[in-house]
């Protein structure tokens, strides 16, 4: 068989060329190249023993740990699409991800997560296989070690093409239903290609996983230190008191976090952020979130001797961009030009190019791109435009030296009074007032507007802000329709475990009853 599956070629010559070297370490375990080669030919021969086939979907509901990387691998290896989920669903949410991408088989970790499968196993006629990582005195569940132990460690050497869907991501579902985003195997090489070439990776470098593994923008990184041939360390859940000690003990190269992580690590004392080994760090990478310029500026100020960059990514599309804080800061939003393999262009409503200093949709080409949404036509219709371009609904900005600027979410869009409102705007006006520790900004009804701006803030301790110190100098800086109407402080912004600011959440309470979308 001719080999076509980019990453099986690079997964395949690691272990030749390096079987002793560290790909996996996590807490007192390491799994070497040659381990995690021949444990993911055993789950994926095991698979197959269980009477999977090629496109079938395995779903993993999984927190941070050891097996993570070697199950990507063995789905990928057996032509069956891996379906990543957040591992705390419970309840209707895991009946609805279930039964929408129709999994065969599920893999989780512990004899809890067993417990609340058992209590809706009656509604998911497709599920024929739960596989459970940790111990679980559960007889109906099948024992992960057992399932290894019992299969060949033979290559199964299953003939995956490029266009063969590997990957099931699901969208947070801020704007309804999550939709399943379907990946091909081509552009997940294709996205690990790209990230490696842009950041010179190589197989002595150490990626430190200290997000949820199961979020697209971790997905990507694991995936990228993999191809290249070098070592996850993988730390069993974010701990901001952990991280730098993970840094200089394992020797952490390059690392991912979303913003408000960053924020976490950084706020820790003096003392403690000054006694830690960090020379190692080569890049400092932000996504998942928008990056305030204070908070770039104080990951500059300590990561001193790496490269810290903000980077744009989505599940649909994987990374397209980054910016590199080595240039100097820019305005609010920079997400610099696009990566290697990848055309970044931004389009009015009507589908039609927009020249740079006028906002519109980002839309996006290349190999990295989704194949749309798993049985949802005319979302999947409403992504594209012709000639290849895809989009999730970044609405951006592109500046005279060609970089690019995230202005907002289209979907997080207030419309007031018929004029479109972006929050992220004002967001980074308020975060900048002083005695401001977080704050989000959603459109409430308004019976003469139809929407209005509603400013939630989570004031610091001690501060004595009012609601009129937020407008007044909002007043300042904003066009007089931006400016919150009403302002509210509440004690924090919810968010995603990834760090996304749970939007639909906030919106929920002021428009029940009401006609609108949240």
């Amino acid at each position: 068989m001719k080999e076509q599956n980019s990453a099986l070629s690079q997964w395949r010559a690691h272990n030749k060329n390096r079987p002793n070297s560290p790909a996996v370490i996590f807490e007192e375990r390491t799994l070497k190249w040659q381990d995690l080669w021949l444990r993911s030919n055993r789950l994926a021969n095991a698979y197959l023993q269980l009477g999977l086939t090629k496109g079938d979907r395995v779903q993993i509901l999984l927190p941070n740990c050891l097996e993570f990387p070697e199950i990507i691998m063995a789905g990928n290896k057996a032509g069956l699409i891996n379906t990543s989920g957040n591992y705390r669903l419970t309840g209707s949410e895991l009946l609805y991800q279930l039964n929408d991408c129709k999994a065969r088989a599920l893999v989780i970790y512990s004899a809890e997560q067993y417990e609340r499968i058992s209590a809706i196993r009656n509604e998911l006629p497709e599920l024929e296989h739960v596989i459970v990582i940790s111990d679980t005195p559960a007889t109906e569940a099948i024992s992960y070690e057992s399932l290894l132990n019992d299969a060949s460690s033979e290559d199964p050497r299953m003939d995956v093409l490029p266009e063969d869907i590997g990957l099931f991501m699901y969208t947070s579902g801020t704007t309804g239903f999550p939709k399943g985003v379907m990946r091909s195997v081509g552009s997940i090489d294709a996205g690990s290609e790209s990230m490696s070439i842009e950041l010179g990776l190589t197989s002595d470098d150490i990626f430190l996983a200290a997000a949820p593994m199961y979020a697209a923008a971790t997905v990507g990184c694991v995936s990228s230190a993999l191809f290249s041939g070098g070592t996850v360390v993988v730390m069993p859940h974010f701990d901001p008191s952990l991280v730098l000690q993970y840094i200089e003990r394992y020797k952490i190269s390059w690392i991912f976090m979303v913003p408000i992580m960053y924020e976490w690590v950084l706020d820790q004392p003096p003392e403690v952020l000054g006694e830690v080994d960090i020379s190692s760090l080569r890049h400092v990478i932000a996504c998942g979130a928008p990056l305030h310029n204070k908070t770039a500026e104080r990951m500059v100020k300590f990561f001193k001797e790496a490269a810290v960059s903000n980077w744009l990514g989505a599940s649909e599309l994987g990374y397209m961009a980054y910016y590199d804080y080595k240039k100097g800061l820019k305005a609010e939003g920079c997400v610099g030009k696009p990566i290697y393999g990848i055309e970044l262009e931004i389009f009015d409503e009507k589908g039609s190019p927009l020249e740079k200093g006028h906002p519109g949709v980002l839309y996006a080409r290349g190999k990295t791109l989704f194949d749309g949404y798993f049985n949802r036509e005319e979302s999947t219709r409403e992504a594209f435009l012709e000639g290849g371009w895809g989009t999730v609904g970044d609405v951006a900005i592109q500046d005279a030296e060609g970089d690019f600027f995230i202005v907002d979410r289209k979907n997080d869009m207030i419309i007031s009074g018929g004029i479109n409102v972006y929050p992220v705007e004002i967001e980074q006006v308020i975060q900048k007032i002083e005695g401001v520790e977080d704050n989000a900004v959603i459109g409430v009804p308004d019976e003469k507007w139809g929407e209005s701006v509603k400013a939630l803030v989570v004031k610091k301790p001690g501060s004595t802000l009012t609601s009129e110190d937020i407008v007044s100098a909002c007043k300042k800086y904003l066009a007089g329709f931006k400016v919150p109407k009403s302002v509210e402080f509440i004690d924090i912004i919810p968010r995603s475990p990834i760090g996304k600011t749970l939007k639909k959440e906030l919106r929920k309470k002021y428009w029940e009853g009401k006609e609108h979308v949240i």
